[in-house]
């Protein structure tokens, strides 16, 4: 039994090691993009790319989001306002801020759900080019050229770009910017090593035409996902996927209020993954889960045999210069602050908080948002 578990844990930090690497390789290869200024005669020139923003109660940050649209270096573009099915004031904000726009309109979703309302807004836009944002995200006053500078360079069918979360005061909010940064980073990196397994609809760009070829692969009776199964289907048919690695197209959103907020909002992400079928997200999947598996397997092991303790704390040791040698790797990016404090709190809760999420996932209700 001693043998062998040893033998598990080593193995399982060997491929973790091995999926870290190809995450910073696949960063460090993915070369930064400086946009260049696009000319109002350029603008005119090209398509109009339609901005889609799914809202539902968000009354509280649209005024931000509106703020941002409307100080874009880049104005040539559609706006599309999706309601889904929202009971406080965002309906009476969004009509009210259709004077600051040249090209906006407001639709509102038949069916309740972020999928529903995306699609919704997907078939109304006239662009052929679809830009995607959330309704508490602030999106640089570069975004929009950006995201189109990039997509005359790439012509791919979809562009992964940046998100990150406000820097926070507390400790929490501290802790949830590296957690989120990790996963953003990863995502991107994983993606510049030419396995993409997701990404994140607050910041997602693709062709119209793409998406119509993907409608049948998006599970509608899923409330979300409309951004990883969309990338999955891509991925599938062997479409070109662009990681857009600059400040100039990142965008901003908030964290999570409450403890509670946050772990409901990460088991409705992980709710879906039953439903993935890409083998690289799979494979992503199992192996980190097994080594967040692994820590407090050994730490129960520690608790009724103290010979336990030293591989749980050299499985412990080694994991935390891996990640640490990741967020390293990222923190320039995302202007990440990282102290030893924020580095052990993320170690130690991190495999409580994987486990913990994949089993309230298991019984997520699905029609709940």
């Amino acid at each position: 039994m001693s043998d062998l578990l040893v033998f598990i844990s080593v193995c399982t930090l060997i491929v973790y090691l091995l999926l870290i690497v190809i995450f910073i390789r696949g960063w460090v290869k993915t070369p930064f993009f400086d946009a260049e200024i696009i000319s109002t005669q350029q603008e005119s020139a090209q398509d109009k790319p339609s901005v889609v923003v799914c809202c539902r109660n968000e009354a509280h940050h649209l005024p931000a989001l509106i703020e941002a649209l409307k100080s874009q270096s880049y104005q040539s573009f559609e706006l599309i306002w999706v309601n889904d099915h929202s009971s406080d004031q965002t309906q009476q904000i969004l009509e009210e801020s259709l004077i600051h726009f040249a090209d906006a309109k407001i639709f509102q979703s038949p069916h309740p759900g972020k999928k529903q309302a995306q699609r919704t807004g997907i078939l109304a836009a006239q662009g052929d080019f679809i830009i995607t944002t959330d309704a508490d995200c602030i999106p640089a006053s570069t975004w929009i050229e950006t995201v189109i500078d990039f997509q005359l360079h790439q012509q791919a069918d979809l562009i992964m770009a940046p998100v990150k979360f406000y820097r926070g005061r507390s400790l929490f909010t501290q802790i949830q910017q590296l957690e989120f940064a990790t996963l953003v980073g990863s995502g991107m990196g994983a993606a510049g090593a030419g396995m993409p397994v997701f990404c994140n609809a607050a910041n997602m760009a693709f062709t119209k035409q793409t998406w119509l070829d993907s409608a049948g692969d998006l599970y509608e009776e899923e409330l979300s996902g409309d951004d990883v199964f969309l990338l999955h289907s891509i991925k599938k048919r062997k479409g070109k996927v662009a990681v857009l690695k600059s400040m100039q197209g990142m965008v901003v959103t908030g964290y999570q209020k409450t403890l509670k907020s946050f772990f409901r909002q990460r088991v409705r992400w992980a709710s879906k993954s039953p439903k993935y079928k890409d083998g690289d997200t799979i494979v992503t999947g199992l192996i980190v889960t097994a080594i967040n598996l692994l820590l407090p397997m050994l730490a129960v092991f520690a608790v009724f045999q103290s010979q336990w303790w030293l591989l749980f704390g050299v499985v412990f040791l080694l994991k935390l210069v891996i990640d640490t040698l990741f967020l390293i790797t990222i923190r320039p990016f995302f202007q990440l602050k990282i102290t030893t404090l924020h580095v052990l709190l993320l170690s130690f809760l991190y495999p409580v908080y994987v486990v913990g999420v994949g089993v309230f996932s298991v019984f997520q209700n699905r029609s709940r948002w």
